[in-house]
């Protein structure tokens, strides 16, 4: 019953909305090199998908009335916490972040994006006025996230012992 499901929605909590985007583990739009062995039939797809959800979080946006908190599976493409760093991974060197969530925080400036589907990164970033956390993963690793007055007043990193 704690658990309230943000994905596409805006939940209102203590003068903050909380916005969620969680289907994204990789760039959405099909656009490195070796995507283009994909078929045509595939990548038109892809486009349009992408294309419904810009326009669906746009739209999401556009109703937010508080500063807003973005909750997205994946930390925004493009920033040093998306940079695929293992060697062993075929997309080393690569930036790995949502598009989406980049271009979001790019047009609207939320207070906040918290991500977290790299696992390379632990940290935050700015972009523009928003704080990008990626929060890391499992239970050795935590945030401590304060907010109050509209700003980040309390921003804490945890790594226990493996």
């Amino acid at each position: 019953k704690n658990v309230i499901n943000v994905d596409e929605r805006i939940k209102n909590i203590d003068g903050y909305q909380i916005m969620g985007y969680g289907v994204c583990s990789g760039p959405e739009l099909l656009k490195y090199k070796d995507y283009k062995k994909i078929k045509k039939k595939e990548f038109l797809k892809n486009k349009k998908n992408y294309k419904n959800l810009l326009k669906a979080y746009n739209h999401l946006f556009k109703k937010a009335r508080k500063p807003v908190i973005f909750l997205s599976h994946n930390i925004p493409f493009n920033t040093p916490l998306d940079k695929i760093t293992d060697k062993k991974s075929l997309r080393h060197g690569y930036h790995y972040g949502s598009l989406i969530a980049r271009e979001m925080i790019n047009k609207y400036q939320p207070l906040v994006c918290i991500g977290g589907h790299m696992h390379e990164h632990f940290g935050k970033c700015k972009i523009g006025k928003t704080t990008v956390i990626n929060s890391g993963f499992g239970s050795k690793v935590n945030v401590f996230l304060e907010i109050s007055n509209n700003k980040i007043k309390k921003l804490e990193f945890y790594k226990g012992k493996k």
